[in-house]
């Protein structure tokens, strides 16, 4: 039986900047949810790894040092919308700018974060998965080893988020092309989707994940189906990697993102196993591990 690494992540966000926007109502709500998410992870047998808004990691780092030390959590990702960070003088999500643009907020948010933790951060996942193609070959420059950039099949063109054709299992990127696998040394663990469906909300379209936030799907038919379609793509790395925000009350029973995120916690150790799988917790660290320990393995070229 292959093992099916179950990677758990948060967004670390600040309070909720406008109507709409993700993050938490104010700080000690959002300390509550990083508690609540990370202790029903870890009673199912799973590490939680956080992706920490610089601001979040000055407010923070205590209780997530703490979340380490008890559950094994990983916190060296850095979580980084440019329109929420500092003086908000970058107007634009993480797609929407330059290369030098990203160079400078992506170093000012490590900067940040640094101060918080005394280290400086390893993993990266932007606000809303956006990025274009300059994103990876930056990352890179800076020190990353990896993190969560894509979200396969995602087009939301108002947040430079476009994932149509993105390779969907964790892998190398490519330098010039961010849709495809490539040869520089970072690990990219895209967000896992059913596609068995595309949904549109206005102009955006997307596949369902696993985030408990959801309320008009079956979360055990999510997992049915995404360790169905593993099982028949068998990738090199098989992993089920889902995310939320600290804008949910994990730690009320009777909340209903809490009561979806446990079952989802209960469905994926039956279903990888009815799908042939053994499922086993891992951090982003773990996977990232991983995908650097594989042969590079290119794709041959082919003339149109």
């Amino acid at each position: 039986m292959k093992d099916l690494y179950i990677l758990v992540t948060m967004d670390v966000e600040v309070p909720q900047q406008c109507p709409g926007a993700s993050g938490p109502s104010d700080w000690d709500f959002g300390a509550a949810a990083i508690q609540g998410y990370t202790e029903l992870a870890a009673a199912a047998g799973f590490p939680v790894s956080f992706f920490t808004h610089p601001e979040c990691a000055l407010k923070y780092a205590p209780l997530l040092e703490r979340m380490h030390d008890q559950y094994g959590a990983c916190i060296e990702g850095l979580h980084v919308h440019p329109w929420k960070f500092g003086d908000r003088k970058y107007r634009a999500h993480m797609g929407g700018l330059t290369a030098d643009e990203q160079r400078m907020v992506i170093s000012e948010a490590t900067a940040m974060w640094q101060a918080a933790f005394g280290r400086r951060p390893l993993y990266f996942r932007p606000g809303t998965f956006s990025a274009n193609d300059s994103t990876f070959p930056v990352l890179v420059e800076l020190g990353f080893r990896g993190g969560s950039v894509s979200a396969p099949g995602r087009v939301y063109r108002d947040l430079n988020a476009i994932w149509t054709g993105a390779f969907p299992d964790p892998h190398r990127p490519h330098r010039c092309f961010r849709q495809l696998v490539g040869d520089l040394p970072f690990a990219n663990i895209p967000l896992t989707q059913d596609f068995s469906r595309l949904d549109r909300l206005g102009e955006r379209l997307y596949h369902r994940d696993l985030r408990p936030d959801y309320d008009d799907v079956d979360h055990r038919l999510l997992v049915k189906n995404i360790t169905r379609q593993l099982a028949e793509r068998q990738p090199a790395i098989p992993v089920i990697h889902f995310d939320t925000h600290n804008d949910n009350a994990y730690l009320d029973p009777a909340d209903r993102v809490r009561r979806n995120y446990e079952t989802v916690l209960r469905a994926i150790p039956e279903l990888c196993r009815q799908a042939g799988f053994r499922p086993v917790g891992a951090t982003v660290e773990q996977v990232c591990d991983l995908v650097l320990s594989l042969p590079v393995d290119l794709p041959e070229f082919v003339p149109a």
